[in-house]
């Protein structure tokens, strides 16, 4: 079972699939990428997870709380040392996630929507009858996963979980 949204990835894969591992999209357009199961250690600090287009990194988990992320991101000061120098807590919402099959889908605000089974209806993916319900799941690996639902109407029709390619601020 996956750890709800907010949790942390807590254990380590013995194994590393980087076509599972969903890439960050940060606020500044920046593209983050799962460095692997074992990231390099630090003497101070938390390991970078993530290595940024421009050379940075994210500092040890990612948390998604609801439709916010909040990322550690390290400071220019920080490439290749041992320690950190310099890190911020970027919090962001998530505007935008890439379904594995290349699905794009929205988020459909903060006022009220749809909700089924007590899962809120908080991305839509282009036409009225596919969203995204409930919280994104954390898992090892860098993967995140969240449950896909197919609507009739005001009515959910089906669901099932899903595997997130890309997640983050709207690359528009």
């Amino acid at each position: 079972m996956l750890p709800v949204a907010g949790a942390m990835a807590q254990e380590r894969p013995s194994f590393y699939d980087p076509a599972s591992a969903a890439a960050i999209m940060l606020p500044d357009g920046r593209v983050c990428n799962y460095v692997g199961a074992e990231p390099r250690p630090r003497d101070l600090g938390d390991p970078v997870t993530y290595r940024c287009s421009d050379g940075r990194g994210l500092r040890g988990e990612v948390t998604i709380d609801g439709t916010y992320m909040t990322v550690d991101r390290e400071g220019f000061e920080n490439l290749d040392r041992d320690a950190i120098i310099e890190s911020e807590d970027i919090r962001f919402l998530i505007a935008e996630i890439e379904l594995e099959d290349g699905t794009v889908c929205l988020h459909a605000g903060e006022g009220a929507t749809l909700a089924f089974d007590g899962k809120r209806l908080n991305y839509t993916c282009g036409g009225p009858s596919v969203g995204l319900i409930g919280d994104i799941a954390i898992s090892a690996g860098g993967v995140f996963q969240v449950e896909a639902a197919q609507l009739d109407g005001t009515s959910l029709a089906s669901s099932e979980m899903v595997t997130i390619k890309r997640l983050g601020a709207s690359s528009r």
